[in-house]
């Protein structure tokens, strides 16, 4: 029984600077310290769609991200369905792929450059000149790339904070968006899209928080794994 304890309290422990990073910004979610992280991170959940957009074959015409945390990509072409899930799943599946890589930190290194570099690049390429998410998109990204450029340990701690944030974001959006009012956003908008009746935004975004919550468990479960090997 106290070994099976004492191995709890070591994976909460390899765990300490999600938590600590969790716990800073659930106190702090509601200050002006947080507001351009949560931008930032609307903001990621943009290029997501953006991305699934020119991957299959769309064209992307504007991102863009407002202080209320609203945003929008226009797009034209594609595959409607993969785009309109791209925003939620995609954010999500990038804080659990940070935190996955934490048991290899060179891949880590590369995942935050990536993230970093494709935001300076879909905002310089999407969204209009001189906004204060053109600014926020640029210089956002450059520390991102910057402290992944800089040392595994920079690049951890980007990881980590920014890990956090994608996925303490996804159940915040799963929580007021995709649960209190759908019809309102993306998987109301696929039904639309789909010509389906709008009650079912529902069931789409159910089955959206279902893939997100687990891509975010097994990453979290992979990584103890992996740290409890080397301890």
């Amino acid at each position: 029984m106290k070994g099976r304890l004492g191995g709890r309290l070591r994976e909460v422990w390899q765990f300490r600077y999600y938590f600590l990073s969790a716990a800073v910004a659930v106190i702090l979610w509601d200050t002006v310290m947080m507001k351009p992280f949560r931008i930032f991170i609307v903001m990621v959940h943009e290029v997501c769609h953006a991305a699934a957009t020119l991957m299959t074959g769309g064209e992307v015409l504007e991102i863009r991200t407002q202080w209320d945390e609203s945003g929008h990509t226009l797009s034209r072409g594609g595959f409607f369905p993969l785009i309109t899930a791209a925003g939620y799943v995609g954010s999500a599946m990038l804080g659990a792929l940070l935190i996955y890589t934490g048991t290899a930190p060179r891949i880590q290194r590369v995942v935050l450059l990536v993230i970093g570099a494709a935001t300076m690049l879909m905002t310089m390429g999407y969204t209009p000149v001189g906004g204060g998410d053109f600014f926020l998109g640029i210089f956002g990204g450059l520390i991102i790339v910057s402290l992944a450029i800089k040392s595994s340990r920079a690049a951890m701690i980007g990881s980590t904070w920014l890990g956090t944030l994608l996925c303490l974001y996804s159940m915040y959006d799963f929580r007021t968006d995709l649960w209190m009012h759908p019809e309102l956003t993306d998987a109301g908008i696929l039904a639309r899209g789909l010509g389906l009746p709008q009650i079912l935004a529902y069931p789409i975004a159910l089955s959206w928080v279902v893939i997100s919550v687990v891509l975010m468990y097994r990453a979290m479960r992979a990584l103890v794994r992996w740290q409890s090997k080397q301890s």
